[in-house]
């Protein structure tokens, strides 16, 4: 085979490379479609290991401010069941977890639960924050600035949920052995 034989340039049409680019569009949407029906319920995750904050006290909520109207005081969440969740609007997996929340609100806020989001972003971030819980249609108080609670409540991470029992101590965290809604209903079980 001789050198000549070889051709260096490249393809003068661009309909086969367009064609191509078509298809792989295609197969990337449809497989996308398909994740979206094959993905489970979405749920509440669990960290496995971990030293546990269990007993840990509700801690002072000093945030910045609001989105969602006023934000509860410590003395108006006393006596309460409260979820709290950490989150940020530039996070992936809080979004995926929004639905989980949404749903665990909707059965748990008429029982009595006070459930209230804290993201660390402050007000430099409202709007992105703001558009975030608006288009997650999340309903309940969120506080921003809330570097001091999330602090307290060492959130090394985000997504993050604990929920504190009536007496302001913490009875479930994401390294809890039991499923969030076992910890929430013997949580509401318990007298004031």
């Amino acid at each position: 085979m001789s050198d000549e034989s070889i051709t260096t340039t490249p393809p003068t049409g661009t309909s086969s490379n367009s064609w191509l680019l078509m298809a792989a569009i295609a197969v990337a949407a449809a497989g996308a479609i398909l994740a979206s029906y094959l993905r489970p319920e979405p749920t509440i995750p669990r960290i496995v290991e971990g030293p546990t904050l269990i007993g840990t006290r509700l801690p002072e909520l000093l945030v910045e401010g609001w989105i969602n109207g006023p934000g509860p005081t410590n003395a108006e969440l006393s006596g309460e069941v409260v979820l709290i969740d950490a989150w940020a609007f530039w996070c992936g997996p809080c979004r995926q977890m929004a639905p989980a929340l949404k749903k665990l609100h909707n059965e748990y806020g008429p029982k009595g639960v006070k459930f209230i989001g804290l993201t660390s972003e402050g007000s430099r971030m409202l709007q992105p924050s703001q558009e975030f819980v608006e288009h997650d249609q999340i309903t309940w108080p969120q506080g921003y600035g809330a570097d001091r609670p999330l602090f307290a409540l060492k959130a090394e991470f985000i997504p993050q949920v604990w929920v504190f029992g009536r007496d302001g101590k913490m009875v479930w965290e994401m390294a809890s052995s039991e499923p969030i809604e076992a910890a929430l209903d013997k949580a509401l079980a318990v007298e004031q």
